[in-house]
C-alpha cells in the first residue's frame, strides 16, 4: 500500500486527536523537571527520536543531529546545533539557536535559528547524564488539552540503554503522545565541525 504524503499527514493528525481523546491531559498541568538545574543542563546532546506536527520523508531525515549548550553572557543559551544532510552528500551543517529562560526553571523559549519561530523548550523530565525529554504544545484545544504536540528525547550518548528507553517510554505515555510516530535521528559519524550553514527540520 503506498500512502502519499497528504495520507501521512492526515491520518498522523488523526491518530493525535484519537490520542488526545482518550488521555486528556490538560497542558497548564504538565510538570516539568523539578528543580531544574540548567548549568547541569549544558553541554552536548544527541537528539535520538523527535514528534513534529507534519510528515518528513525518511530520506529527508537528518543524521548525526546533536545540540551543544552554552550559557551566554545574558544568562540565555546558545544552542549550536550540527547535523548531517542526506540532501546534500550527507555533508555536515551547523547552526545556532537561541533558547531563552523564563521566570520557571526548566520552561524555557526556543527560538529556532534565531529566525523568530519561537516554541517551548520545556524539559519535562532529565537526568543530566543520560536523557532528556522535552515538549511543547504547538496549538491548543479549547478545553485547554493539545491538539498539535511537539516532542524531542535527548541523549549524552548516541543511543539510548534499554532501561532508559523504557524510562522515556513511560514519560512519553504520561504526556498522552504515541511513541510510534516519533520519527528517529540515526548516529553513525558524528560532524565536529561544520563549513556550512543551512536550516533544518527537526
Amino acid at each position: 500500500m503506498f500512502l502519499t504524503p497528504l495520507t501521512v499527514v492526515t491520518l498522523s493528525c488523526l491518530i493525535q486527536s484519537l490520542v488526545a481523546n482518550n488521555c486528556p491531559l490538560r497542558v497548564d498541568s504538565i510538570q516539568v523537571e523539578a528543580n531544574f538545574t540548567l548549568d547541569r543542563y549544558l553541554g552536548q546532546w544527541y537528539e535520538i527520536e523527535w514528534m513534529y506536527d507534519g510528515y518528513v520523508d525518511p530520506a529527508f531525515l537528518y543524521e548525526d543531529y546533536t545540540h551543544v549548550y552554552r550559557r551566554q553572557q545574558d544568562g540565555n543559551i546558545t544552542d549550536t546545533t550540527r547535523g548531517r544532510d542526506p540532501v546534500h552528500n550527507h555533508g555536515c551543517l551547523q547552526f545556532s539557536s537561541t533558547i531563552y529562560l523564563t521566570d520557571t526553571p526548566g520552561k524555557m523559549l526556543f527560538n529556532y535559528s534565531n529566525q523568530g519561530d519561537i516554541v517551548n523548550y520545556w524539559v519535562v523530565e532529565t537526568d543530566y547524564t543520560n536523557y532528556s525529554v522535552v515538549y511543547d504544545c504547538k496549538q491548543l484545544n479549547p478545553d485547554g488539552t493539545c491538539k498539535t504536540n511537539l516532542a524531542w528525547v535527548y541523549s549524552r550518548h548516541p543511543n539510548l540503554s534499554d532501561d532508559l528507553r523504557a524510562r522515556v517510554s513511560h514519560v512519553i505515555e504520561n504526556l498522552c503522545l504515541n511513541e510510534t510516530l516519533f520519527y528517529k535521528t540515526t548516529h553513525k559519524n558524528g560532524c565536529s565541525a561544520a563549513p556550512n550553514l543551512d536550516s533544518v527540520v527537526g
